[in-house]
């Protein structure tokens, strides 16, 4: 007989701006080499968009009902998520006033397709609009309960860092020491990168695409608790989708993998009514101190004919996406070439939405939109080749997708940008792996690309203390 999912609310307030953060801290302190994910909406006290960050989720893998998969395939993912997810329309819908995360499986699924997900068998769900949260366990779980009530009073005792400018000043120090992040390599120089461009626009004049979406990397090595990392970059960088992911024994290297995401852009929303989304980005600025040139450089982003172009391209093929599996008549384009302005860029954002059809699956509606074509170009297939012919490595995370697939047949998952992603190396180090992108068009400059690169950067490179490297991998 299936193990029942228990639902209490926490009986404490979680009203302050980061008791969640903190929660979170002294759960990993409490359950070390589990699997979790903290699902962090840390702009939820200022976005401009408060239902896309109304929800935080603390999720947990642990006790005799724990499991974890690993995928290398769009087959074997896509024949796992149908029966492990997808939601018979006689599955009662989640109330509108619940949490549309009720446990299910949380992970990363990455560019190429290998996957890992964990099933959350222990939550915490704050509402960050009331104040309060959830906890959920797979059948009734006493330990859980105190567990997260000794956790929120220690979080709260100030003996851990609860606010964004607390974070800034506790960790200031050490964001700007030299050592926090070593030995950074670009993937592709500068003329390297330039190159790249000239091809991919070669590409687009023959006919083959209309848009690519470039990548390239920086690697090294990061000597600092992923953690007190992660605290850095949130608190530098506040977005919808935040999230750090502690992943043990990896399907991407096989050694324990850490994602550290500060992501703006959701993929896609699956509703548990049917209901579903994506918010595809395209079109970048970088902020400025003073407020005349940070006005200006978003009004010229609203109105640039490329970045225009880029993102009403890119809207289509979602919308494409979508309607494969849409009920005729529901596929809306909610906004386009809206500009939303974060900490370190402003960025222009579409949404698109459409309800499913009866009897459509849902594992298949989300793995025909996959990759994310923000993260493509256009059209995805034939572009997808010629980034696999330009690029010189796999993405791996960087361009996938991470978040979670409930049990309530509802699921969100943000795209995997602005994301370091750590690899256990020697001890005290980690791995360290940034991706960075662009789109390409005809009307591209490429120096104006690379720059764009430069910018995307900054935001996790310089919460970490670090600048773009001059030098590329070494032959």
């Amino acid at each position: 007989m299936p193990v029942p999912l228990v639902r209490q609310p926490l009986p404490a307030s979680l009203a302050q701006a980061d008791s969640a953060a903190g929660l979170f801290g002294a759960l990993r302190q409490r359950l070390p080499g589990v699997p979790m994910a903290f699902l962090d909406s840390s702009d939820h006290s200022h976005t401009p968009r408060p239902e896309r960050s109304r929800y935080s989720i603390l999720a947990f893998s642990f006790g005799p009902q724990a499991t974890t998969v690993q995928h290398r395939s769009r087959r074997e993912f896509l024949n796992w998520l149908a029966h492990a997810w997808d939601a018979p329309d006689d599955v009662p819908h989640a109330a509108q006033e619940d949490p549309a995360f009720q446990l299910g499986w949380v992970g990363v699924l990455g560019y190429e397709y290998r996957t890992q997900f964990f099933y959350a068998t222990h939550a915490v769900v704050v509402d960050h609009h009331a104040g309060t949260a959830e906890l959920q366990s797979l059948g009734e779980d006493s330990g859980w309960v105190e567990a997260v009530t000794e956790a929120l009073q220690l979080a709260q005792s100030g003996q851990l860092a609860q606010s964004r400018q607390d974070v800034l000043q506790t960790n200031a120090a050490q964001a700007v020491a030299p050592g926090v992040l070593r030995q950074l390599r670009a993937r592709d120089s500068q003329a390297e990168y330039l190159g790249k461009i000239a091809a991919a626009q070669e590409q687009i004049r023959r006919g083959n695409t209309y848009e690519v979406c470039l990548t390239t990397a920086v690697n090294g090595s990061l000597t600092a608790d992923p953690w007190q990392s992660y605290l850095q970059l949130r608190a530098q960088n506040p977005a919808p989708f935040t999230q750090y992911l502690q992943l043990p024994g990896s399907a991407f290297d096989g050694e324990d993998t850490v994602i550290l995401s500060t992501s703006p852009e959701r993929f896609v929303q699956v509703s548990s009514a049917g209901l579903i989304r994506s918010e595809p980005i395209k079109g970048t600025r970088r902020r400025h101190l003073n407020p005349d040139q940070d006005a200006a450089a978003a009004d010229d982003l609203r109105v640039h004919p490329k970045d225009r172009a880029e993102n009403v391209m890119i809207a289509d093929l979602v919308r494409n996406d979508l309607s494969i599996h849409a009920a005729p008549g529901t596929l809306r384009t909610e906004r386009l070439c809206a500009v939303e302005t974060y900490a370190t860029v402003h960025q222009m954002v579409s949404t698109i939405s459409a309800q499913l059809e009866p009897g459509a699956s849902r594992a298949r509606a989300v793995c025909d939109a996959f990759p994310p074509g923000s993260m493509t170009g256009a059209p995805k297939g034939s572009t997808m080749q010629i980034l696999q012919d330009l690029e010189s490595g796999p993405r791996g995370p960087y361009s996938g997708v991470a978040g979670y697939f409930s049990s309530t047949g509802a699921c969100d998952l943000s795209v995997l940008i602005r994301a370091a992603v750590l690899t256990a190396g020697e001890p005290g180090c980690w791995d360290f792996h940034l991706g960075l992108g662009g789109a390409i068009t005809a009307d591209s400059e490429p120096q104006a690309e690379w720059e764009e690169i430069l910018t995307k950067s900054r935001g996790v490179l310089g919460a970490l203390g670090a600048e773009f490297p001059t030098e590329p991998y070494p032959c």
